[in-house]
């Protein structure tokens, strides 16, 4: 029987091939392919707080802090104090980013359909099901990582 490949480096590979097909495809607008699923979550709903955002990405407070610096410097986000409490800033879309929306979109589902290409309606159900449960066992063990993702 062959030896199944490392799932790690599978997804580690679609990661990077991913990462690689969004920054090609928008790099000529701005947005760099890190920052590019910070604004897919705002297209869901922004004004929501830098707190919030990193926990519902999965990543580590400061990451998201230089995300969204980025985003802003580049005229994609404003952060807002928030009038109840100072200390927290939501992050609101600017109409540049809204813009962009379709474009980000389309990238989005092309390639999801190019990754998707020769799988079966169950399969693809299959995949998104295991996906989940990869990232809900990986979300367990998140807890030990000292803030690190």
């Amino acid at each position: 029987m062959k030896e199944p490949k490392s799932i790690v480096k599978l997804i580690s590979c679609v990661h990077r091939l991913t990462a690689c097909h969004v920054h090609s495809r928008l790099e000529k607008y701005g947005v760099g392919s890190s920052q590019v699923f910070f604004l897919m979550r705002l297209y869901h709903g922004d004004r929501i707080s830098q707190d919030q955002m990193a926990s519902e990405l999965l990543v580590d407070k400061a990451t998201c802090t230089r995300a969204i610096k980025k985003l802003e410097r580049a005229g994609f986000v404003m952060r807002v104090v928030d009038a109840a409490d100072r200390r927290v800033h939501r992050i609101h879309l600017t109409k540049k980013a809204k813009k962009l929306r379709p474009i980000i979109e389309k990238i989005s589902e092309d390639w999801t359909s190019l990754l998707l290409t020769g799988f079966s309606e169950e399969e693809r159900e299959k995949l998104s099901e295991f996906l989940e449960r990869l990232v809900t066992n990986a979300t367990v063990k998140r807890e030990g990582c000292g803030g690190h993702v």
